[in-house]
């Protein structure tokens, strides 16, 4: 049969290109939500006690997914070489006008922010999905951050474009001239490698919620689905699957992993109102069109995933020890998001995703996030009770 001449309308087209990036940005936060799940590092005790050094899902997560991610990227890098560099100099451009302050302060503040209600921008719709009521609230406070970023701070801090030759801007790859397929082979091999070590030395089911193992979901034969239904699995492989899917945001919806920017987006909405968007131009440029959009499908699939994980295993709705108080979860939030926005993106968008791409200013972020969540941690361990978590 010969091949059909009849012309696909442009318009016909467009549009089905607009439905498969919805599809793909719907199914992969389902798969990131019901990862993060599995991995019970979307609890506050999970995430608060990582930075006392008390469990450690947290880590053995986050590093098998920067380690991952970065040798997913080095596989890209070795067969879509210029899909690649488009998506690294993109990610380049959107953080050109943060300086280093930009990344010290904003990392620190989302430490703080995670200490406070125990929880990201990314987990925190893993929290919803699950049932804690209280991440609404974190939710809210997020929303709050950032309409405060964008009508008191963006205007002040992003004047200037910073010079390509930037530290914060350059890859780890070109400054000591490597080629960057060896930096994400290696970095992502030594990663992956403490990860599963981590394992080894940390048993994960040594490393739970008491309250998971009470109810017997570790046993495939009491769990819907076997191994489906489990409430956990090792955090070194949830954090593998998180890792996998920067490779699927890169190659079908090119751009890099991250979810904090859906907090704008929803933000944003209001700037369709017209004299709201013509006050913050800043702002409203978040309120249209798909490519925008994408982080909010994203974050919507997280909430999906996490409660599709939470209802397999029967822990659907956790309980409120999971959280935190609604004045913690407001706070917690308005300062998750500020710093986010400060910082050019959080734990996912900075963290994993600027990691990965080598950039000494997404080094710098995680380094503040982390170093600002243990100081914190630990200075109102000293002084507040409920750090105990007797219960769990």
């Amino acid at each position: 049969m010969a091949p059909s001449t009849v012309k696909v309308p442009h318009d016909n087209r467009i549009s089905f290109l607009d439905i498969r990036t919805i599809l793909y940005s719907i199914i992969f936060g389902i798969l990131f939500g019901f990862f993060m799940n599995k991995g019970t590092v979307f609890v506050a005790p999970t995430i608060r006690k990582q930075m006392l050094f008390q469990r450690f899902a947290m880590l053995k997560m986050f590093l098998a997914a920067v380690g991952t991610s970065m040798l997913s990227v080095a596989l890209l890098t070795f067969t879509s070489h210029k899909l690649y560099e488009k998506i690294v100099n993109g990610y380049i451009e959107h953080n050109s006008r943060r300086g280093i302050l930009h990344y010290i302060f904003g990392g620190t503040l989302i430490g703080l922010g995670m200490i406070t209600c125990g929880s990201c921008p990314g987990t925190v719709f893993v929290q919803v999905g699950s049932g804690i009521v209280n991440s609404l609230f974190t939710c809210l406070g997020g929303v709050l951050g950032t309409y405060f970023y964008y009508i008191f701070v963006h205007e002040q801090v992003s004047l200037e474009k910073l010079p390509s030759s930037s530290l914060v801007l350059r890859r780890i790859c070109d400054i000591f001239h490597i080629h960057s397929i060896i930096v994400h082979t290696i970095f992502g091999i030594i990663l992956l490698g403490l990860s599963i070590g981590l394992e080894f030395v940390i048993p994960w089911k040594s490393d739970l919620n008491s309250s998971l193992l009470r109810k017997g979901t570790m046993n495939p034969n009491s769990a819907l689905g076997h191994f489906l239904g489990m409430a956990a699995w090792p955090p070194s492989a949830c954090g593998a699957g998180v890792g996998i899917l920067q490779l699927f945001f890169i190659f079908f919806l090119e751009k890099s992993l991250g979810i904090s920017s859906a907090f704008t987006v929803f933000a944003a909405q209001i700037c369709r109102i017209k004299k709201v968007g013509q006050a913050l131009p800043s702002l409203n440029s978040f309120a249209y069109g798909l490519k925008n959009h994408v982080s909010l499908l994203f974050a919507f699939g997280a909430i999906f995933g996490s409660a599709l994980s939470s209802s397999l295993s029967g822990t659907i709705p956790l309980g409120a020890e999971n959280g935190t108080n609604i004045f913690s979860s407001i706070l917690g939030g308005f300062i998750l998001l500020l710093g986010a926005r400060c910082a050019g993106g959080c734990t996912s968008g900075q963290g994993i995703s600027g990691m990965t791409h080598l950039l000494v200013g997404s080094f710098i972020t995680t380094a503040s996030i982390f170093g600002g969540g243990i100081i914190f941690a630990f200075s109102t361990l000293l002084s507040n009770n409920e750090w105990g978590f007797y219960n769990l």
